[in-house]
């Protein structure tokens, strides 16, 4: 893509063989920033609010059930989103990464993957996280929380309240496979049977107070599809009205 191309509905095309390694690429919206690689791989997700890093990667595999990995065959970045189209013989895997922009709640970050197969195709999905820091690790029906300092659990439903939390997982599955032994580090695996076109969604949502408010974030963008779809929408309108956007929601305010 042309820097200077006044365009902007037009993604950017990433060369996958050229940006491996170091080369990352800002995303962000009104609350929080992060940096996406040509993998649609997160990094170094930040809260200005909180001044803190909360995630510091997320990597999204994909593989069939014969141990096959999925090859990149062509990265955009549009605004508010990356996606990797990957491919295999007889499936095809659209991964997006995406910085929910005037959902219910934008301190989140949204993996969408938009799968297609001849016939039945079974699909791993392995997620290691990487956050930086040691954390309180455990899994609540079905969904990955991680916190620091967590308090007494309270109320009807047991949440903590701490210094931070991130809530993981698929709004609609749980992992078949958890590992947690490591404080610093998670690693799940989901498996998928995909017929035809499946959409899959991972979500992460944080907060700087308690568990409850990152809970109420997540179940609020759990119909994953539609939150992408108003995300593209509210993107479009501000770039209609001559918006400026920047990688930093500070200035984004």
């Amino acid at each position: 893509m042309d820097l200077f191309d006044p365009i902007l509905e037009r993604p950017e095309t990433i060369d996958i063989d050229a940006a491996e390694g170091d080369a990352l690429f800002p995303l962000a919206n009104t609350d929080i920033a992060f940096e996406a690689d040509a993998r649609a791989n997160l990094h170094n997700l930040y809260w200005p609010w909180a001044d803190a890093i909360y995630a510091r990667q997320v990597t999204v595999g994909i593989q069939d059930l014969h141990d096959e990995e999925f090859l990149p065959m062509i990265s955009q970045r549009y605004p508010g989103y990356l996606e990797t189209i990957y491919g295999t013989e007889g499936m095809v895997v659209s991964k997006r990464l995406v910085a929910p922009f005037k959902s219910h709640y934008d301190r989140s970050a949204l993996w969408l993957l938009d799968c297609e197969a001849e016939g039945d195709r079974l699909l791993r999905i392995e997620v290691e996280i990487d956050w930086g820091e040691p954390l309180t690790q455990r899994m609540v029906d079905g969904l990955l929380v991680a916190q620091r300092n967590p308090q007494d659990a309270r109320g009807l439903y047991g949440q903590h309240n701490a210094d931070s939390t991130r809530v993981f997982g698929n709004p609609q599955g749980r992992p078949d496979q958890v590992d947690l032994t490591d404080a610093r580090r998670a690693r799940l695996t989901y498996h998928v049977l995909v017929n035809g076109m499946v959409e899959v969604a991972m979500l992460m949502t944080v907060s700087d107070v308690g568990e409850q408010m990152a809970w109420s974030g997540f179940l609020a963008l759990r119909d994953s599809g539609i939150v992408f779809e108003k995300s593209k929408s509210a993107w479009r309108d501000t770039l209609q009205q001559g918006q400026l956007w920047t990688p930093d929601p500070r200035v984004n305010r």
